[in-house]
């Protein structure tokens, strides 16, 4: 057994936040914000669970006690802590894919201001960018907290510029929200370092080469980058490498993986599919360009020597890449892969609160925050168009509709070819 190490500062505080009981259609979730653990439970467990929560000295049967004990197992700490009663009383359409009862991530961009000009930025941020106004973002962050969202990624442009970014990140605490932050790591001084330290989950920081390669994307230097990782290692934040891959980055992934090895301390790695918007629609090409199964062998190499020290993800964009036509995935796929889950898990959050699929599709929102609640956007009928869309686009494709994998893959993403599969599903008929 390994012993387990000291908490860290984030742990403690996020440890204080309630715990969050949602209902589902299959049952409920119950989602600890200390380490972001998230139990499925089915409807028994979840009435159990809920009746534990509204009286924890009720008397128990044998049954109920062994289930509260495996509960205590598996979270950082169940007794004598609060618990969020989710009540979702809105409409419950059927869902032509599997969605979830409400959002559990918002992916926020709360700025549009960056100083750095990267050339395949997908928000096309400027150093005059416009801030989310703080009203607003206070009005968002009690729609997501409502529908009973476990976790609020913030970005932008780069959100420690966000001139409110203290109030901000308290703000969710009081919600009872995990902020994550992305940052390119300018302008983290000691007081970002702190705000970070006590309040966020994780922190994502861009990686997308070594040395040179670095530069070609990033005016902040490679020198830099390693300055900005070193000091949210030393401060035991848990740091994210996020890795886009379009073709220009994927040539280099053996040289990326490398270099994610020799740092110790790292919470994880995460690989992310090249989006073609923005500026970045302009300078990078998608891994469609590539061969499936090339791109699924070289991903699976990377994956299997990041997992021997640290944690490795991806995004639901690359799902359609990972799957492979092998068995090396197939035990264990259900446990981790899951297809786009744009308006199925999770929406995109502009400044002025429009609502997206994913912060990818600006052209696709389906409301704002200001003239309706995210209640009823998650059960509108723009999103219920685009879940459709979703269902039949993967539909018309034969390389989708007989696919064993399609349950947790789901065709790929439905607005963009981002990456193919080794069945060579892009090629079989997908409409545009």
């Amino acid at each position: 057994m390994h012993a387990k190490s000291p908490p860290s500062p984030q742990r403690h505080n996020l440890a204080r936040l309630p715990l969050v009981l949602r209902p589902e259609r299959f049952g409920g979730v119950l989602f600890d914000p200390a380490d972001a653990t998230f139990l499925e439970l089915d409807h028994d467990a979840f009435g159990l669970l809920w009746a534990y929560a509204r009286d924890p000295d009720r008397p128990l049967d044998a049954g109920a006690a062994a289930f509260l004990d495996e509960v205590r197992a598996n979270v950082t700490r169940l007794d004598g802590r609060p618990i969020r009663r989710i009540v979702l009383d809105g409409p419950d359409r059927p869902s032509p894919v599997p969605a979830l009862a409400a959002p559990s991530l918002v992916d926020f961009q709360i700025t549009d201001r960056c100083h750095l000009g990267c050339p395949h930025c997908y928000a096309s941020s400027t150093p005059d960018g416009g801030h989310a106004r703080i009203d607003d973002i206070e009005l968002a962050l009690a729609q997501i907290a409502e529908v009973g969202a476990y976790q609020v990624a913030l970005g932008g442009g780069e959100p420690l510029l966000h001139p409110d970014l203290a109030r901000i990140l308290q703000r969710c605490h009081d919600h009872g929200l995990v902020p994550n932050l992305t940052t390119s790591g300018h302008g983290l001084g000691e007081h970002a370092l702190d705000l970070i330290q006590t309040y966020c989950g994780a922190v994502g920081l861009s990686l997308e080469g070594v040395g040179d390669d670095f530069d070609q994307y990033r005016s902040t230097g490679f020198s830099r980058f390693r300055q900005t990782l070193a000091r949210l290692l030393d401060r035991d934040i848990p740091t994210v490498l996020q890795i886009t891959l379009n073709t220009d980055t994927f040539a280099r992934l053996e040289g990326i993986t490398d270099f994610c090895l020799t740092q110790p301390g790292l919470y994880g790695v995460i690989f992310l599919a090249f989006k073609p918007v923005g500026r970045g629609a302009v300078f990078g090409r998608p891994l469609s360009a590539l061969a499936g199964r090339d791109v699924n062998e070289r991903l699976q190499q990377s994956f299997f020597k990041l997992a021997e020290v640290t944690r490795v993800g991806f995004d639901c964009c690359l799902t359609p890449a990972v799957t492979g036509t092998g068995n090396a995935f197939d035990a264990h796929a259900a446990r981790y892969l899951e297809g786009c889950s744009a308006l199925r898990s999770s929406i995109g959050l502009l400044p002025n609160l429009d609502v997206l699929p994913c912060t990818f599709t600006p052209g696709h929102a389906v409301g704002n925050l200001r003239h309706e609640h995210l209640r009823d956007l998650w059960a509108g009928l723009a999103t219920g168009r685009f879940r459709q869309h979703m269902a039949e686009r993967a539909a018309a494709n034969a390389a989708c509709s007989d696919c064993a994998k399609y349950g947790y893959c789901l065709g790929g993403c439905p607005v963009m070819d981002l990456v193919d599969c080794s069945r060579g599903y892009l090629s079989a008929g997908t409409a545009a």
